[in-house]
């Protein structure tokens, strides 16, 4: 008998650096947050938003959601602390 399939989000967390124009830190903030979720989340694999210049892994993951294939209703889905911790 063969293993399961299961689903694994992997909440990864990414860096992305763009460049904006602004006349201090905190504007400079909101101004990167619009370029960045004006339209959705401005990245994927690829670099997609106005400003952006790099996107790169974070070398952090803060968490974990499995679910399993064929439970339809997520009766089994678990979400997991970074260190595979259940969360309850």
């Amino acid at each position: 008998m063969s293993a399961p399939t299961h689903f694994v989000h992997v909440y990864a967390t990414v860096r992305v650096k763009l460049g904006v124009t602004a006349h201090d830190q905190f504007a400079a903030m909101k101004e990167a947050d619009r370029l960045l979720f004006a339209n959705g989340f401005g990245v994927r694999l690829i670099p997609s938003a106005t400003g952006v210049l790099e996107a790169d892994y974070a070398e952090e993951v803060s968490g974990y959601l499995v679910d399993e294939a064929g439970d339809h209703e997520y009766d089994r889905s678990r979400t997991y602390a970074a260190d595979g911790a259940p969360i309850s």
